[in-house]
């Protein structure tokens, strides 16, 4: 709708070009005294010679040069643009010279020199029709690009985004088999519609390009209650999420909870005492995330964040946010801490979803 709402003013602004142009030429021809001031043999000429102009303008920009520039055949390009130039500037001195007996005045220019007006018009013509038939071609290809461009990124971002969380879900339902065999079927169910939630969020909510944050704590509170069940209580981990955020801010599905899982899969340790702290907050459209971890008895080669890798996680948040984010990575042999700051968008610009 929006391309053709563009083309109409487009091919709008063309015609209101070219009748400016016929009557610019009528009022010149009449106020030098080339024509005679016959309407009758003044609207022959000009309506003939407009058509022509615009069968040499329309053709070089429109066919010849998006044909072969695009192509990078530039000889033949530049062939075409000189037979083309030719044939229409001969074509249009014929024609006034068919029509000098009956149209020129008395005073009348010679025909040589007629000619010599002729080719430096279209000169001119042909130039202008070059330039906004390189400039047309380019917003066209940089056009086409940017599709191309937006489906590599959409693809890419949503096979990130497919790789985040697959594991933790088996090691969820494991969970709620052993509960349902030590606890009983209340906290059983629990843990089940926690994992419902998670499920119905993954399949269903993050396949909107915006969230809202609200939303996305939600997911991360479902997910770390789940993964708290699976600590033993002889295990002694401090896991906390503080949270302050209002209902008005978005941000991209699923971006924030790898950092969280990364730090239950590496911050928990079996015999020594071991944190997760999160702190997540929203000052003047900025949220500043913050996961502080203890490292388990193996120390991490590498950040290892979500199953997928910091670089996919970077990778992701370049693609999203490519000028609105900033990410602090600390690590050292007992702790891993992240700090991650991002421009969020606003319920504004989202409430005519």
């Amino acid at each position: 709708m929006q391309y053709l709402k563009k083309r109409r003013i487009e091919i709008i602004i063309h015609i209101a070009i070219w009748i400016a142009g016929y009557l610019l030429f009528a009022l010149i021809a009449n106020t030098v005294g080339v024509f005679s001031n016959t309407q009758q043999t003044l609207f022959y000429p000009l309506t003939i010679g407009t058509l022509i102009n615009a069968v040499l303008f329309y053709t070089a920009a429109l066919i010849v040069i998006p044909r072969y520039a695009a192509a990078k055949r530039i000889k033949t390009l530049i062939l075409l643009l000189v037979l083309l130039f030719t044939g229409i500037t001969f074509l249009k001195s014929v024609i006034d010279f068919l029509f000098f007996s009956s149209i020129v005045s008395t005073e009348k220019e010679p025909f040589i020199e007629q000619i010599a007006i002729n080719i430096v018009f279209d000169f001119i013509l042909l130039s202008m029709a070059m330039a906004y038939g390189f400039i047309r071609t380019w917003l066209k290809k940089e056009a086409q690009q940017q599709v191309i461009l937006q489906e590599k990124l959409m693809t890419e971002l949503n096979f990130l985004k497919a790789q985040i969380n697959p594991h933790f879900l088996f090691n969820t339902l494991n969970t709620a088999y052993a509960s349902a065999t030590l606890y009983g079927d209340e906290r059983t169910a629990g843990i089940i519609d926690k994992l419902s939630y998670l499920i119905r969020y993954m399949l269903y909510e993050s396949n909107e390009d915006q969230v809202l944050l609200q939303q996305e704590i939600r997911y991360m509170e479902n997910f770390i209650e789940l993964q708290q069940h699976r600590i033993s209580d002889e295990i002694k981990a401090d896991i906390r999420f503080q949270h302050q955020v209002d209902n008005q801010h978005y941000i991209a599905p699923l971006l924030l909870l790898p950092f969280v899982e990364n730090a239950f899969k590496h911050g928990i340790r079996l015999d020594d005492p071991s944190y997760i702290h999160i702190l997540l907050e929203v000052a003047e459209n900025k949220l500043l995330f913050s996961v502080k971890n203890s490292i388990g008895a193996v120390p991490m080669t590498e950040p290892h964040i979500g199953g997928v890798g910091l670089e996919n996680v970077k990778k992701r948040l370049a693609l999203l946010y490519p000028s609105g984010h900033q990410l602090h990575v600390r690590q050292d042999d007992q702790n891993f801490d992240i700090l991650l700051e991002i421009k969020l968008n606003t319920h504004e610009m989202y409430s005519g979803r």
